[in-house]
């Protein structure tokens, strides 16, 4: 099971990191669906349910966002995160997926692509404490490239902002 974890961490991993070279907001959201429905599936096997549930509502949070950007969907998610949370709660370890659904949910509904990245960054490093503390080295090495990728993404972009100002 876990090799069968760490496997899909992998494959969730290069979605990922494909997802953050995308210079589209809809293009990235669409390729970080299918990496979080991977890394779902890598939290089942690794007996992380709760993780899973956050990962999995995550999943269809990012491919609602890519196609229909308004507020109330950002609520509804919020709710269902927070309803998550309630019904699962088990221990503090808990807090650290949720504040990344809070926080990932609030950048999937953002317009500017800035916002969306910096939003990612903290939710990955809520994510990077969780898979340090679960015990999952491909999850913390995905969460890892996933801020690096963010922020080379978020410098290009800069670059390019201001050689078109030039």
């Amino acid at each position: 099971m876990f090799l069968g974890s760490q496997l899909l961490a992998a494959i969730a991993f290069g979605c990922g990191i494909f997802a953050f070279w995308q210079q589209q907001r809809s293009a990235m959201l669409k390729f970080w669906f299918i990496s979080a429905v991977l890394n779902a599936c890598h939290f089942g096997l690794l007996g992380q349910v709760e993780a899973a549930l956050f990962v999995g509502l995550t999943a269809i949070r990012f491919l609602v966002a890519a196609m229909q950007p308004r507020q109330h969907w950002m609520l509804l998610f919020m709710a269902a995160a927070t309803v998550i949370l309630l019904t699962t709660y088990n221990n503090p370890l808990n807090l650290l997926p949720y504040v990344a659904a809070m926080l990932g949910t609030y950048g999937s509904f953002q317009t500017r692509l800035g916002r969306v990245r910096l939003c990612m960054a903290l939710g990955a490093s809520a994510w990077i404490i969780h898979n340090i503390l679960v015990g999952s080295p491909m999850a913390v090495l995905m969460e890892l490239a996933f801020l690096l990728s963010n922020l080379v993404g978020f410098l290009r972009a800069r670059r390019l902002a201001a050689n078109q100002l030039s």
